[in-house]
């Protein structure tokens, strides 16, 4: 049984030391693939909690229970999340789709 404990530790620091390659490995391709989204600019630009904002528009924020949709003036600080936790603003945009049809009805007195 002694003879088996170096031989598991063994096998212990290969398993740690090659989870820590892949996990490296995971990494270096997620700034990758940041930098090249980066350069495409098909990901949204977020702003965090407390930086200024550049543009006046409407921005959301959400976590897995709900979604904030504020609006924000150009010069104005990103403020904390509802919970108080600090968050990530995304601008959102306007749909280039759709429309809105007014619909005409009459009063009801009754």
């Amino acid at each position: 049984m002694r003879s088996l404990r170096p031989a598991i530790a063994s096998l212990f620091v290969l398993a740690l030391a090659l989870t820590g390659a892949a996990q490296q490995q995971t990494t270096q391709q997620k700034e990758q693939t940041t930098q090249e989204t980066a350069k495409t600019g098909t990901t949204p630009v977020g702003f965090a909690t407390g930086t200024k904002c550049t543009k006046t528009g409407t921005y959301k924020a959400e976590n897995k229970f709900i979604r904030v949709i504020i609006v924000v003036a150009e010069g104005e600080e990103f403020p904390p999340f509802v919970d108080g936790e600090k968050t990530t603003w995304y601008v959102l945009t306007p749909a280039t789709k759709g429309s809105f049809d007014a619909v005409k009805v009459s009063a009801d007195l009754n």
